[in-house]
């Protein structure tokens, strides 16, 4: 009787455990929205003038890109309702010369910000991308039309 007993837990915590680990999630490789920022991971960073800031960004989409473009705007005015126009390039990379071309793109580099900002500057950062053909061509094998999409993060000086 002590050896059934001994045998069906030894069973049931075998199964339990069976059942534990086939119902664990398994992490997605890809992001789950067009634009990921990794690094900074927050969409507002608080630096001092003359840091440098790591910037890796994950793009993914269902057609091949065709470029991504990442702008800034440096906010020195501190007034209220600024409108930022990103006169400034950060990056620009076209994509569409590879072969094959690709609908996922990692851009990894490094922003110094200037060492003349005052404290409560504001470096506005806008990441863009667009992928897509607008004419259908013979095999292609993803839906005709461009889509673009876009995401803005920034930085506040201390």
């Amino acid at each position: 009787m002590k050896n059934r007993i001994l045998f069906l837990s030894v069973l049931m915590g075998a199964l339990s455990i069976t059942l534990f680990n086939g119902c664990k999630k398994t992490e997605e490789s890809a992001p789950l929205e067009p634009i990921s920022l990794v690094k900074p991971d927050t969409a507002i960073t608080r630096l001092f003038a003359g840091d440098q800031l790591p910037i890796e960004i994950k793009f993914t989409t269902d057609r091949p890109i065709n470029y991504i473009l990442g702008k800034y705007d440096i906010d020195s005015l501190q007034t209220t309702g600024y409108v930022a126009t990103y006169p400034d390039t950060l990056f620009f990379e076209k994509l569409d010369g590879l072969d094959p071309r690709v609908n996922r793109y990692t851009y990894t580099g490094t922003y110094t910000s200037p060492d003349t900002l005052r404290p409560f500057d504001v470096i506005r950062f806008r990441i863009f991308f667009e992928a897509g053909s607008s004419v259908f061509k013979t095999g292609q094998n993803y839906p005709a039309g461009k889509v673009s999409f876009s995401k803005e993060f920034r930085i506040d000086v201390r």
